[in-house]
């Protein structure tokens, strides 16, 4: 969730934890340990900044990024529908997506959080690294790829050897001092399960369970977390999140422990949804309450709530999801922040939290049957779509926002947007045959 903290991801500029901070800005934004003060804003973009005066060959590209930008919102249809017809087929778009992050992967395994239009790349990212293994691995399985795993087990490889003797895993980027995160702790887990269904590995096995057991074991007794190895100290309904992670472990793993940590959070998360779809306790004290960790908190309640078969689980989830879908088919796009109630917010769209809604509705629809959560996910995918690079070095590139100088993870194409995406983009193609097949079997 590289947020805003000095080391970065999850949510630049105003922005607290995220996965880059944590992803996608998944990992916690800032140290857990709270030991590091966070960049002023100013101090931020003076720093990033600086690095095109050691790095002046970056300005051009930079240049002709913004520009670009500049002149699409100018030109691009307002009208609501103007993106109902596929330019990019998806059998397309879905290759170059994860392109970006295989190309961004270095040669020890670890991938960037980004990369910045000013700085270059990121040091490699623990959390964003890990919850890309499920998406590398469903991306070969989908296509035949044999590279993608091969990325995928490398990834893995990579990551154990950064777990603390504890079980958890370290927040921030690589080489930073940090201390047990619990979101990132959790994200990383979702690839731990992956790599061992995947190869059936006892180390990766005994990792996962590591993991799981210093999770299940710091739960607070109301089934949140917080204190240290916590955001700002405070517990977040965007943990959901982590209470997936371990509901999948448990699956695997057979552990009480880890179903139980699971079903509690879920019902501490559950709570706090509100009958009008707005949710409280996500808790990013001093930054915005961004798309991408609304998006977290439904998509982890949904998927929980799936594989612990609870219906009360879903059908909140699912009623944020309606309200949210309800504001994009009637006003065109979804704002990249929301304040109370989904009232107001910030004018920019937040393209990670696009793409993670997109996944929700394409479950949603596999879930119900509702063909309209397939309606509103294809017109996202498209939009979406439109906006990747087809040239240079980020072609297939997801930036942080749109336009690219937006609030969210400005100037940088992040990695957990491509995980994302790459997500939407497999669930599309997914839920197209299936209706195909049904079609035919009709």
């Amino acid at each position: 969730m590289l947020l805003l903290s000095s080391t970065v991801m999850e949510c630049w500029v105003p922005t607290p934890d995220s996965a880059a901070p944590t992803a996608g800005v998944t990992a916690d934004p800032i140290s857990s340990s709270g030991q590091r003060a966070p960049l002023s804003r100013r101090q931020k973009i003076v720093s990033e900044a600086m690095a095109l005066v050691r790095r002046p060959e970056r300005t051009l590209p930079l240049l002709v990024t913004v520009v670009g930008e500049r002149v699409r919102s100018s030109v691009e249809h307002k009208n609501l529908y103007s993106y109902a017809t596929t330019y990019v087929p998806t059998e397309r778009a879905l290759p170059r997506v994860i392109n970006w992050i295989m190309r961004a992967q270095k040669s020890d395994g670890g991938i960037p959080a980004y990369y910045s239009l000013l700085t270059g790349y990121s040091n490699s990212y623990p959390e964003v690294t890990g919850y890309i293994i499920p998406t590398l691995y469903d991306f070969s399985r989908f296509t035949g790829n044999p590279e993608a795993k091969y990325f995928a087990e490398r990834a893995t490889r990579w990551l154990l050897p950064l777990q603390l003797p504890n079980g958890a895993f370290p927040g921030g980027l690589e080489h930073d001092d940090a201390q047990p995160s619990i979101f990132n702790t959790g994200q990383i887990l979702q690839g731990l399960v992956r790599a061992y269904r995947e190869t059936d590995d006892a180390d990766t096995l005994l990792a996962a369970n590591s993991a799981g057991n210093w999770l299940a074991e710091i739960q607070q007794s109301d089934g949140s977390w917080s204190g240290p190895g916590a955001y700002q100290g405070v517990a977040h309904t965007y943990y959901s999140m982590v209470a997936w992670s371990l509901a999948m472990l448990a699956e695997v793993s057979k552990t009480g422990a880890h179903a139980r940590a699971a079903e509690n959070n879920l019902d501490w998360v559950v709570a706090h949804m509100q009958p009008n779809g707005w949710i409280n306790g996500i808790n990013l004290q001093g930054y915005p309450t961004f798309l991408h960790f609304i998006a977290y908190v439904i998509q982890g309640v949904l998927e929980c709530g799936v594989l612990r078969g609870n219906r009360d689980a879903i059908n909140a989830a699912a009623r944020t999801a309606w309200k949210l879908l309800r504001k994009f088919e009637l006003g065109k796009h979804l704002l990249g922040a929301y304040s109370d109630s989904f009232e107001n917010g910030l004018n920019f769209s937040c393209l990670t939290g696009n793409a993670q809604m997109s996944c929700v509705w394409l479950r949603l629809g596999e879930i119900t049957g509702d063909l309209r959560y397939l309606n509103a996910a294809l017109k996202m995918n498209e939009m979406l779509k439109e906006l990747l690079p087809v040239h240079g070095r980020n072609a297939g590139g997801v930036a942080g926002s749109h336009p690219i100088w937006g609030a969210y993870q400005p100037m940088r194409y992040i990695s957990w947007g491509c995980k994302f995406f790459a997500d939407a983009l497999m669930l599309e193609l997914r839920a197209k045959r299936s209706l195909e097949a049904s079609t035919c079997a009709s």
